[in-house]
């Protein structure tokens, strides 16, 4: 009866142990503001304690209250980082550019692409863990491209060799963006082919054969077939100037842009910035184009509270400034003679637009300005972007 007494005494004082040790973690959680859901975390505690020891006490406290180390809207506090989502978001999402939205049939006259994507744990992590900007929001994006290039006058059979030669691109692209808390990572490895192999110049005679419109007469001469690869790096970063930190409601925003490409189509680097604002933005990076990042990742779906609304629009104005020092759609093949212009250097281009969804549809539309790029070019290119996107 003694030994029965004596255990029991000592389980007692165990137990008030670790009821003390449980006071004073959730006591240290309501002091520090983290309130409603902190039963969470007394639940782990009460959990691993039983399991017994001081590495089954953080691992519970860690697993059980994970999300209150997020804030309520998606965003690590200041001095955490979130490296990788629970469970993968996919993403599909279809862009088109064209030049009749500009009213022209000429120069960037088309861009299609179609991108897949999902956030969270992927094949990349490997890759990405060796990164100095890889740890954060991961999301792998895979897409198939098509672009078509045509001089001013079309209808020509011999094109004017002081006019843009014909071009057509058709690419495969492999994306890794990272994101944190107000940055944004990307970079983008792009292989395919240029020439008669892309299909650009079948596709556009069918299109404007359905259509009714000019038939571009000259697509036997565009540049010859050649395969690519192309390198692409993007950086921004979001400044919110005006609005809530809980994104909901009216919210005014800055994003500097920075990028480089580097590759036998397009060698350049480029500056900018987009200004956007709107009610309920959603928490991404902005807008992009098929000849830029081509899509980017998702908005993080714990932007969502319950008993809200989930409907957000937002418009936006931007503009970037490239220095080009090759482009392949301007000066020719790289291992073959043919047609080609005298490049630009400094190209400017600017763009406004709106975008409107909500947590599992978004669609966007952007009109575009795009600088002269060449001497014998008269008037800059203007062609429109719409975007469709689907979360599940």
């Amino acid at each position: 009866m003694e030994g029965l007494r004596g255990f029991a005494s000592e389980r007692r004082r165990e137990s008030l142990g670790k009821e003390t040790v449980l006071s004073i973690i959730t006591t240290t959680i309501t002091l520090s503001g983290i309130r409603g859901r902190h039963a969470a975390w007394k639940a782990g505690v009460r959990r691993w304690l039983r399991l017994g020891g001081v590495g089954g006490l953080c691992a519970g406290a860690f697993l059980a209250g994970a999300e209150e180390a997020l804030d309520v809207h998606g965003h690590e506090p200041p001095g955490l980082v979130l490296v990788q989502e629970l469970q993968q978001q996919w993403s599909i999402s279809l862009r088109w550019e064209n030049d009749k939205f500009g009213g022209t049939d000429r120069f960037y006259t088309d861009g299609l692409s179609l991108s897949v994507a999902h956030t969270g744990p992927s094949w990349l992590d490997s890759v990405a863990d060796w990164l100095p900007w890889g740890e954060g929001r991961r999301t792998v994006g895979y897409d198939l491209s098509q672009i078509m290039i045509t001089p001013e006058d079309i209808s020509l059979t011999v094109p004017d060799p002081n006019d843009r030669p014909y071009a057509g691109i058709l690419s495969l692209g492999l994306t890794l963006h990272v994101e944190r808390r107000n940055s944004y990572h990307g970079f983008k490895v792009i292989t395919g082919v240029v020439g008669p192999w892309s299909l650009a110049g079948e596709a556009q005679r069918s299109v404007h054969r359905l259509g009714g419109w000019v038939q571009p007469n000259g697509w036997d001469y565009q540049l010859e077939n050649e395969p690519i690869l192309n390198l692409f790096y993007e950086y921004r970063h979001r400044f919110r100037l005006a609005g809530s930190r809980s994104r909901h409601g009216w919210t005014l925003e800055a994003l500097p842009i920075a990028g480089a490409w580097l590759g036998n189509v397009l060698t350049e680097g480029q500056v900018g910035g987009l200004v956007r604002a709107g009610y309920d933005i959603p928490n991404d990076f902005g807008a992009t184009l098929v000849r830029g990042m081509g899509h980017l990742p998702p908005p993080s779906q714990r932007e969502y509270e319950e008993g809200k609304s989930d409907w957000g629009f937002a418009v936006y104005a931007g503009a970037l400034c490239g220095l080009v020092l090759r482009d392949i759609t301007l000066d020719g093949n790289t291992f073959v003679d043919g047609p080609s212009v005298e490049r630009i250097p400094i190209v400017p281009m600017a763009g406004v637009g709106a975008s409107v969804g909500n947590r599992r549809f978004q669609t966007s539309f952007s009109y575009i300005y795009w600088g002269d790029e060449f001497e014998a070019q008269r008037e800059p290119s203007k062609f429109g972007s719409v975007t469709f996107c689907y979360f599940f």
